[in-house]
């Protein structure tokens, strides 16, 4: 049955931000150095996060075939000239990515290359007439 309080009373005061004395011993070996742990902030996303430098140098690397995607599992591969690929890093696999993804670049021919010691199905990324627009436009921006 509900207990019924008497008008005008009060519960008591919750503590704010501090710790409940009766509820120290719950959870916590040292309740101090928790409760004094502050909480960390959170870090405001700064865009593309990517350097300037990188969209034309991506650019470049796709037009002369040095880019491509695994068969099976899209990876962005950075293609070696003697036969082998390896990952690419993720600032340049976000880069290509987002390329494809606007169609400024399409798989393009079909290659093996060894990618570890297993052979392995790679397309080789090249770009679109749109990308060959962006890639004059980036071009002309670098000279100014």
């Amino acid at each position: 049955m509900a207990r019924i309080r008497a008008r005008g009373a009060t519960r008591a005061p919750r503590p704010r931000g501090g710790v409940d004395p009766g509820q120290v011993d719950l959870f916590a070996d040292d309740w101090q150095q928790a409760a004094a742990t502050p909480e960390p902030k959170p870090v405001a996303p700064a865009g593309f996060g990517g350097t300037p430098d990188l969209v034309p140098q991506v650019l470049n690397d796709i037009t002369a075939g040095v880019i491509g995607q695994l068969e099976r599992s899209g990876r962005v591969v950075v293609l070696d000239g003697d036969g082998r690929c390896r990952h690419a890093d993720d600032d340049v696999a976000t880069v290509v990515e987002s390329l494809v993804k606007q169609r400024y670049a399409a798989e393009g021919e079909f290659t093996t290359q060894l990618h570890g010691v297993i052979r392995k199905n790679v397309y080789v990324v090249a770009l679109t007439n749109s990308g060959q627009a962006i890639r004059a436009r980036w071009s002309n921006l670098r000279s100014a």
